[in-house]
């Protein structure tokens, strides 16, 4: 079953096309990872299915229905994780969850927030305020947000940027606990080492345009490369992520 499906999506900001006639499905489960080198659009695509810009041509159905004609029910079942911490800074950890659970319309708000926080190991840091987290904890907190209404899909925007190594595999395991528990993820990321190790299937792009889609494996092959670097590097023709 395919859970989110792009065909023709085609976007211009200025006269300069951003987004050229990109199309590709994600299936139930799987784990789908957007690469490019800066100014591919991964970006741009993401905030297109999270409703964030709209697509000059093209269409998006996730979960069977048009997301033009049903975009509030969409979203309601997309859980979204953005690349900028954007939790409320002067509020603790656990009121800025209690109150996007009350927004999101959350049932039984304190009870779940408590069972997210236990859940992801955020217990001892509920009452500090989201300005002193560490990068790792407030993109842990940002994580928990998203998956306040369970959503069955969530988008990941750069889930590990800017952490420190250790960190970043700690959020590596947690993506990979909510792919075990059913969800649906597509995530953008510029880490090769990142998309190597959870993704299902890769989409690069580049210019815009949809240049390869396939898992990580495939595309090492496809290139001759002995890493997913060596791949990306190879069939972009720039080492800049």
């Amino acid at each position: 079953m395919n859970v989110l499906e792009l065909a023709g999506i085609s976007k211009a900001y200025g006269g300069k096309t951003v987004l050229d006639q990109v199309g590709f499905h994600v299936r139930q489960g799987e784990i789908l990872g957007l690469l490019g080198p800066n100014g591919a659009g991964k970006t741009t695509l993401l905030k297109a299915v999270s409703g964030l810009t709209k697509c000059d041509r093209g269409t998006i159905k996730a979960f069977g229905l048009d997301f033009q004609d049903n975009k509030r029910q969409i979203l309601k079942n997309t859980g979204i994780v953005p690349q900028e911490n954007n939790l409320e800074r002067e509020a603790t950890v656990k009121e800025a969850l209690l109150l996007y659970a009350k927004l999101f319309g959350v049932r039984r708000a304190k009870q779940e927030v408590g069972k997210l926080l236990e859940r992801f190991a955020l217990t001892e840091w509920q009452d500090v305020l989201v300005r002193h987290l560490s990068g790792g904890l407030a993109r842990k907190t940002l994580i928990v947000r998203a998956l306040l209404p369970d959503p069955p899909l969530l988008l990941l925007d750069e889930p590990s940027v800017g952490l420190d190594p250790d960190v970043r595999r700690g959020i590596w395991r947690l993506i990979l606990e909510l792919k075990e528990a059913g969800k649906t993820i597509v995530l953008t990321t510029h880490y090769m080492e990142e998309a190597d190790f959870l993704c299902d299937r890769i989409a690069l792009l580049k210019s815009g345009k949809l240049i390869f889609l396939d898992t990580p494996g495939r595309l090492k092959q496809k290139s001759g490369g002995a890493t997913l670097e060596d791949a990306f590097i190879h069939l972009t023709g720039t080492g800049v992520l």
